[in-house]
């Protein structure tokens, strides 16, 4: 056999050695880190961190959801960009799960398809403004029309919850019923048992 077919050889052999001692380290890499983090996980210290944190981001959530359109699309650029893709993230999730609850949601998957479409241009546009000195020349007409994605968003999230709402209040209504009967029934069964029970003299 020539040298070169040695080589290959030897470059194989090297290369299956590397890629096994690799997924063998990557294996008992996540197994420790696992270990570690069930422990501390489970520590006193961890979870109030959690929670302060999940607080944190609650309040931080509620706080964008109070904004207007026109405020949410104020501020640096990449915190109007992930306002306007919370917002619309919030309508497809929201369209899905009227779509799962079998909601009418009419054309309102392609309109979120196109909202996600021109949210990417607005994306892709205020990132480009970032290159633009702050000042009175800076052009408007993008913030502006972020704004009118967001308020777009926020009119397909309510309607679609509008939609699974309408589509709930049946059931809601047939299970209130039922609980009444219920409680109906187990008050007379109750009443009739104390009526029949022998007295203490």
């Amino acid at each position: 056999m020539s040298l070169l077919g040695h080589a290959l050889e030897l470059i194989l052999a090297l290369g299956l050695v590397a890629f096994l001692a690799a997924a063998v380290a990557y294996l008992v890499a996540r197994r420790f880190v696992r270990r570690r983090w069930t422990r501390l996980r489970s520590h006193v210290a961890t979870r109030g961190a959690l929670s302060a944190f999940s607080l944190i981001l609650a309040g931080h959530e509620r706080a964008v959801a109070r904004l207007t359109p026109e405020e949410a699309s104020c501020g640096s650029s990449a915190r109007v960009r992930r306002r306007m893709w919370v917002a619309i993230e919030g309508a497809e999730e929201a369209v899905r799960h009227a779509e799962v609850c079998d909601a009418p949601v009419a054309e309102l998957p392609a309109v979120c398809r196109s909202l996600r479409t021109l949210a990417a241009e607005m994306d892709h546009l205020l990132r480009l403004e970032r290159r633009l000195p702050p000042g009175p020349d800076r052009p408007t007409a993008v913030r502006v029309q972020v704004a009118e994605l967001i308020r777009a968003s926020r009119l397909i999230q309510g309607a679609a919850l509008g939609a699974c709402s309408d589509t709930a209040e049946p059931q809601v209504r047939s299970l209130v019923r039922q609980a009444g009967d219920e409680v109906e029934i187990v008050t007379a069964v109750l009443t009739r048992l104390r009526s029949v029970a022998p007295h203490p003299r």
